[in-house]
């Protein structure tokens, strides 16, 4: 058995990369040290590739197994618990995760960390996980019909940020008929988790949810908050993977509700190449509160992304089509009616580049360009004081730069610099906003 193990992680130390010659060439000496079970050299080798920008996924799993050799367990583990989001990789880096928790002596989670990988695709892990388990006194059928495969399900993240707007107020562009500038500061949290309640990660259910707050220090009338909580289906069909679902999501604005949204999500994901085509379908009903019921309605979602290696980097690009259908908003008064539509169409086209600079250093750049058009001609004041009737267009684009430094596999910092301009016919819509922030991440 000591062999087969042996042999499979000698096997997944990937030689083939595409990092530039430098890279390539450090991190083919940490496999060839690692072959001859030198591993120290390898893992010398290993770090100055990850130094030089080496993000990889072989990289990090490789780093799992050499620290696993030299008997660094903690740190080993923190390896292969970062590729647990990877569809690729996660088997195995559960497989070893339980070879961690035998040298542990934690017997219970290494049989429940084989249980998960006795369902994988591949014939290898599920023949591994399977004897593990038999020296280990447990057998696969015995812990999937007790429900022993509870540990490692679930995964969650956590994100305190500080941030500074210098055009707090445009943030009630779509929310509030005025608007009025000013600058301030806010502090974000942010949470989200998800827990898989039965079966595995590629064909199974699990429950998920998020919470956000934003709280302004001056204008705490912007105050934001945002809660969701859904359930979703995963698994195959053929080469793709799906996921189907739905969530609830509610809205708050200084403590009072703006909407109430109940979602389905349609997904489906494959790979092509060395790229990943992701495709989304997301219908949603709108229930707006006390004094928004002019959000009431319907939202038909349609997304498609496309994700590929550019060497280190990654580049992502994207399309979004969003339909709505809402109630919209007629105010009377003696001056005469006005009518605010609040049922754009809007096609959204985005890209994101995102490399390692050196270290643990990632840096990021992107934008996005946003065409709304809005159902039935808008009757209102203008900023300049001219009543105007016509259909309102907007054209937004946002641009952002972004850098993340990894402290740790778990522990991350990072900042961000949104430039926003929004052109629209109606003067009182138009805004520019420059937004920053700076926050650190925690994955559990």
């Amino acid at each position: 058995m000591r062999k087969i193990i042996n042999a499979l992680a000698a096997c997944c130390l990937a030689s083939g990369t595409t990092m530039a010659g430098a890279q390539q060439d450090v991190f083919s000496q940490g496999t060839s040290a690692f072959k001859r079970g030198d591993y120290r050299a390898a893992l010398g080798h290993f770090e100055a590739a990850h130094a030089r920008g080496n993000r990889s996924e072989n990289l990090s799993y490789n780093m799992g197994v050499t620290l696993y050799k030299l008997e660094r367990y903690n740190e080993a583990a923190d390896w292969f618990e970062s590729l647990l989001d990877s569809p690729d990789w996660r088997d195995l880096a559960l497989f070893q995760l339980g070879m961690v928790a035998e040298k542990r002596g934690n017997r219970a989670l290494a049989q429940r960390r084989y249980q998960m990988v006795a369902a994988s695709g591949s014939e290898k892990l599920r023949r591994l996980a399977g004897a593990r388990l038999g020296n280990l006194g447990r057998s696969p059928v015995l812990v999937r019909e007790t429900g022993q495969d509870s540990a490692d399900r679930g995964s969650a993240l956590l994100k305190l940020a500080a941030g500074y707007d210098n055009n707090a107020y445009a943030l009630r562009d779509e929310l509030q008929v005025d608007s009025s500038v000013g600058e301030d500061t806010y502090m974000d949290l942010f949470g989200w988790g998800q827990y898989r309640i039965a079966g595995s990660t590629s064909d199974g259910w699990r429950i998920h949810g998020y919470g956000f707050q934003r709280a302004y220090t001056e204008y705490s009338s912007l105050d934001l908050s945002s809660f969701s909580a859904g359930i979703a289906r995963d698994m195959h069909w053929g080469a793709w993977q799906l996921e189907l679902g739905g969530a609830a999501e509610q809205v708050a604005l200084d403590g009072e509700q703006v909407y109430q949204q109940i979602r389905l999500e349609a997904k489906a994901s494959q790979r092509i190449g060395d790229g990943k085509l992701e495709l989304a379908y997301i219908p949603a009903q709108f229930s707006g509160g006390d004094g928004y019921e002019y959000l009431d309605g319907s939202r038909q979602r349609f997304e498609a992304e496309w994700k590929h290696p550019l060497g280190a980097a990654k580049l992502e690009a994207r399309y979004r089509l969003d339909v709505n259908d809402r109630q919209d908003l007629l105010v009377t008064g003696d001056a005469g009616d006005s009518f605010y539509s609040y049922s754009p169409v809007r096609h959204s086209f985005g890209a994101e580049l995102r490399w390692p600079v050196g270290g643990n250093w990632r840096f990021s750049v992107g934008s996005e360009y946003r065409l709304s058009n809005y159902d039935s001609e808008n009757r209102l004041v203008d900023s300049d004081g001219a009543l105007r009737e016509e259909q309102r267009q907007a054209d937004r684009v946002e641009s952002w730069l972004g850098s993340q430094w990894m402290v740790t596999p778990r522990l991350r910092l990072a900042g961000k610099v949104t430039f926003t301009s929004n052109e629209e016919n109606f003067e009182t819509y138009t805004h520019d906003k420059t937004e920053a922030n700076l926050g650190v991440t925690y994955l559990f």
